[in-house]
């Protein structure tokens, strides 16, 4: 009877609790401090699934908010990436303030989702994104992450004589651009094989079909879901699961890395996709760091005459800023860096 009298107490609490939620908010919902205080008040009413995505976010790089003040700049485009704030205004204007936002928040729920607007979990960024080379990305669901996760300078734009320092390149975020495979330098006369990676055209909502399972995958909260986490740094389990389908990679798939089906990067041995690209990239760095252009990983400040090596130089850096290792499109990532490392290979060592 006791058992019966408190679970009595418990439903007319939750009653309580959704007479007491007001239904008619609407718009943006605006809070104080950070989200996952603010969160609190949503869980009251909405728990089960948010729980579970509140703290899948609260170990995503979304959630850091490291960067938010320092991108905090009137006049540029940093804040339409890095806070809440900046997002929300581009995508209902078109521009930015001139000004610094007087607050600014982490990418939250509120950042790419609207409910008390549209009545549904729907995605702010709906339609197809633009990216810097003219190439368009349209992904289903992907269309959101792409409307950040691009490039800032395409590859095409890089000219003689072209200014570089050490913040050249697509500016960390060219996933997009990556698994479409657009946006490197490409050579005159070089054939890029298989621009399209599959895992746009033969993965569901591109992005989110991966980073976050279809259906949606979690392993506690920090692995899949809103976390975005493929594998995390001091955790033996990944998300690997996601690609050991008998439709993808195949069941007996354990690890990212998985075999190539040949040698690569030249060194004598068959190794992992990743380890193959790791391959080809150092022998890039080295080539270009013998060149002057590339200093200790980074690019050197300065002027390079030569828009090829320049174009290299990016192609470099485009790749290790998708920070897949290659596994986000392979065969378009191998061809930007064989390619470079053919046209290096041939130029003279200067003498520095």
């Amino acid at each position: 009877m006791d058992r019966l009298k408190y679970l009595a107490a418990g439903l007319a609490l939750l009653l309580l609790i959704a007479a007491g939620c007001d239904r008619e908010i609407s718009g943006n919902v605006e809070y104080d401090d950070d989200f996952a205080n603010a969160s609190e008040d949503c869980l009251a009413c909405h728990s089960g699934y948010l729980d579970q995505a509140q703290g899948e976010w609260a170990n995503s790089t979304h959630a850091s908010g490291n960067n938010i003040d320092y991108t905090n700049r009137g006049g540029t485009d940093c804040t339409k990436c890095h806070n809440e704030e900046g997002y929300l205004s581009f995508l209902e204007t078109g521009t930015l303030p001139d000004v610094p936002f007087a607050s600014v928040s982490a990418i939250g729920c509120f950042t790419c989702h609207n409910p008390h607007e549209t009545g549904t979990l729907e995605l702010r960024q709906t339609e197809a994104v633009a990216l810097i080379d003219g190439a368009v990305f349209d992904h289903g669901a992907a269309n959101q992450c792409a409307a950040c996760h691009q490039s800032r300078f395409a590859g095409s734009a890089i000219t003689a004589d072209q200014s570089v320092n050490s913040r050249f390149g697509p500016h960390h975020s060219n996933q997009s651009d990556m698994i479409d495979g657009t946006g490197g330098y490409e050579f005159p006369g070089e054939d890029y094989e298989f621009p399209l990676s599959p895992h746009a055209n033969q993965v569901d909502n591109a992005c989110v079909g991966c980073h976050m399972g279809d259906p949606r995958t979690h392993v506690g909260y920090q692995l899949g879901g809103h976390s975005f986490n493929m594998a995390v740094e001091g955790i033996d389990e990944t998300l690997v699961g996601v690609c050991a389908t008998s439709s993808c990679h195949g069941e007996d798939v354990e690890e990212f890395d998985f075999a190539a089906d040949e040698d690569y990067d030249g060194d004598g041995d068959i190794e992992g996709y990743q380890t193959e690209m790791d391959g080809l990239l150092e022998e890039l760095a080295m080539l270009l760091t013998t060149q002057g252009v590339l200093d200790d990983g980074s690019p050197f400040s300065g002027t390079i005459a030569d828009p090829h090596l320049a174009g290299a130089l990016y192609n470099y850096v485009y790749v290790e800023e998708d920070q897949s290792r290659g596994i986000h499109n392979f065969n378009y990532a191998r061809s930007l860096i064989e390619a470079s490392i053919d046209y290096v290979s041939g130029l003279p060592v200067p003498m520095l």
